[in-house]
């Protein structure tokens, strides 16, 4: 008869990130599971099993179970993990690849045709010459000007134009804070800010939701970039700090490169000359609806202000906004929030292929994770 290993109790129990005294009050007889004088209930094992994201059967497992990062890692040197993934990032990965696969085999079914921007600049140096390149690329593929963020109203209009943009050529966004639409999972922002799922007819980008709407911004550059080399992984690279990682520092230059275009910051910055240097970084982050410190250190970068300079203007806005703002807490339409979180390359794939006879509603209501009065009205109010 197969036995509970208590080792992987333990490191189930670790890597959920509960502590051992909310387990304990959840299975009181915990400690006795450990040391095996007590035999926990099936209906308990299951629920354990639940409640630290992991399946029953691992816990009889003789060696620890391997829930390794199922993408490339951009993190770290080398794609060596930087941590064991959460069971939050883990589950995410895996539903998002699993949308991918999905939408690969329906665009492939209706000949779809392959979105030549995945893997465009594969070959190309990461230099300074391409980063003014790529950035350029992007703008023409978007049909995105170099100010066009100006005439949005808000971070909020500027991350909705960007998406709407991308995926307008194919390429899925999906922007959640939470796994799927369990609010009690969040996606922390400290654990990662996005990944790509690079593939030729199905790309896909991921960005965390709980980030501050300027640096989600970011991110989908920062993805769209890794889809450019045909790169799929997690990133965690935050625009206010220099990765020690080359592609990573490539990607970010891109970002700001795209968001606040060196020909468009050179004259306006040289057209304000009484102006103070952090008069004018607030200004033009107000207007490309970026952060402080990536106007900063774009300012650094064309050689506008000096190394000193930069960090003083880093340290003085670190005063004066303390903790950055997050993603929005949700509300609204359940629906219109619902084809956020799913996007709409995705979205509008699974109501074609409902309405042609590919794919069931019962699969329908699995790739979507809405219930089957919730998938219908959703089609009739969104989709």
């Amino acid at each position: 008869m197969a036995k509970l290993n208590p080792e992987v109790l333990e490191w189930a129990v670790r890597r959920s990130g509960l502590s051992d005294e909310r387990v304990t009050k959840a299975f009181p007889k915990y400690p006795q599971w450990l040391d095996g004088s007590w035999d926990p209930t099936v209906k308990q094992l299951r629920d354990f099993a639940n409640k630290t994201h992991v399946s029953v059967s691992d816990l009889f497992s003789e060696t620890l179970p391997d829930y390794a990062l199922q993408i490339a890692d951009f993190r770290t040197q080398d794609d060596l993990p930087a941590c064991d993934p959460s069971p939050e990032l883990f589950d995410t990965v895996d539903a998002m690849l699993a949308r991918q696969e999905w939408m690969r085999g329906y665009f492939l079914h209706e000949d779809y045709p392959a979105i030549g921007f995945v893997g465009s600049y594969e070959w190309h140096p990461l230099s300074g010459a391409t980063v003014t390149a790529l950035a350029r690329d992007m703008h023409v593929l978007l049909r995105l000007d170099d100010d066009w963020a100006r005439a949005c109203a808000s971070e909020a209009e500027a991350l909705r134009t960007l998406k709407d943009a991308v995926e307008a050529v194919g390429i899925s966004v999906v922007i959640n804070g939470v796994v799927g639409d369990n609010t009690n999972r969040r996606l922390e922002v400290s654990e990662f800010r996005g990944f790509a799922l690079a593939d030729d007819h199905a790309p896909l980008i991921f960005v965390n939701g709980r980030d501050a709407k300027s640096a989600q911004l970011f991110t989908i550059i920062h993805e769209l970039c890794h889809l450019a080399f045909a790169q799929t992984g997690v990133s965690n690279a935050p625009e206010d700090e220099d990765s020690d990682i080359e592609m990573e520092r490539f990607c970010n230059a891109v970002a700001a490169e795209f968001l606040v275009p060196a020909n468009v910051l050179l004259p306006w910055w040289r057209s304000h000359p009484s102006m103070s240097s952090h008069k004018k970084v607030e200004a033009v982050a107000r207007t490309s609806k970026t952060s402080f410190v990536v106007v900063a250190r774009k300012a650094r970068d064309e050689g506008f202000i000096g190394r000193d300079e930069f960090f003083r203007l880093y340290e003085q806005h670190k005063k004066d906004v303390p903790s950055a703002k997050r993603g929005g807490k949700g509300g609204g339409n359940y629906y219109l929030n619902k084809r956020y979180k799913l996007g709409r390359v995705f979205s509008d794939a699974v109501f074609t292929a409902v309405h042609s006879g590919y794919l069931s509603h019962r699969d329908a209501y699995d790739l979507t994770g809405l219930s089957v009065p919730c998938f219908q009205k959703y089609l009739e109010e969104v989709a």
